[in-house]
C-alpha cells in the first residue's frame, strides 16, 4: 500500500484515544499536516493537567480529573475516600494523589526520511525533544514539547500544599507556555514546509 493510500486509511479511522476526541488547541496544526502531501498524523494530545493515583503503571493508575485547557481553583477540589492504602506487587502503600502536566505530543507518518529529516529539523526548534520513533514498517516523527511538572498533591486524604492559588498559577502559566510552543510550530510548518 503506497503512502497516499494509507494516510486515506489511517485518516477514515475513528479517535480511539482515553478522551475519544481530538484537542481543540491542536487542531489547526493537525490541519497543516494531514493537508501536507508528505505527512499526516497517527495520535496527539496538546498537553494536559491531571490528578492521579496509583503506581504509575498504565493499567495500575486511576485519573481521578484531568483537563486539556487552563483550569481553576475547582480542579483540585477533590473527594477522596477513606483508604487503607493501594495493593501494588510490594505490598500495601499509603495513598497518594499526585499532580501531573504534560506537554504537547505529535505523532507524524512521513512520506520518506528526506521528509521526516525536514520536519525534525523544522520541529527541533521548537520542540526540542523530537526524534524518529519509527523507521521500518512507517517513518514516524514524534514531536514533544519538554514543558512537565509533577508533585504529590494529597496523601492518605491531606492536602500537601497550603496555596492553591499559586498552584492554578503556576499550572496555568505552563498550560500557556505548551499552548504557544503549539502555535509557534504551527507558524512554522507553516511557512517552511509548504
Amino acid at each position: 500500500m503506497g503512502f497516499e493510500n494509507e494516510k486515506k486509511t489511517f485518516l477514515a479511522k475513528l479517535d480511539k484515544s482515553k478522551k475519544g476526541s481530538i484537542d481543540t488547541k491542536i487542531i489547526p496544526l493537525l490541519t497543516l499536516f494531514n493537508e501536507h502531501k508528505h505527512y499526516y498524523t497517527t495520535s496527539s494530545c496538546s498537553g494536559r493537567v491531571y490528578l492521579w493515583k496509583g503506581t504509575g503503571k498504565k493499567n495500575e493508575t486511576e485519573w481521578i480529573n484531568v483537563s486539556h485547557d487552563f483550569i481553576t481553583n475547582s480542579f483540585f477540589n477533590i473527594r477522596i475516600e477513606p483508604e487503607t492504602g493501594l495493593k501494588t506487587e510490594r505490598g500495601t502503600e499509603r495513598a497518594t494523589v499526585w499532580l501531573r502536566v504534560e506537554p504537547s505530543i505529535l505523532h507524524v507518518a512521513c512520506r520518506d526520511i528526506p521528509s521526516a529529516n525536514t520536519l525534525l529539523e523544522q520541529a527541533q526548534r521548537v520542540y526540542k525533544k523530537s526524534c524518529i520513533l519509527s523507521a521500518s514498517n512507517k517513518i514516524i516523527v514524534e514531536l514533544r514539547g519538554s514543558e512537565f511538572m509533577e508533585m504529590p498533591l494529597y496523601n492518605d486524604g491531606t492536602l500537601l500544599i497550603s496555596d492553591i492559588d499559586l498552584l492554578t498559577i503556576l499550572v496555568n502559566k505552563k498550560m500557556e507556555s505548551i499552548f504557544q510552543s503549539i502555535e509557534k510550530l504551527a507558524a512554522k510548518i507553516k511557512k517552511e514546509l509548504n
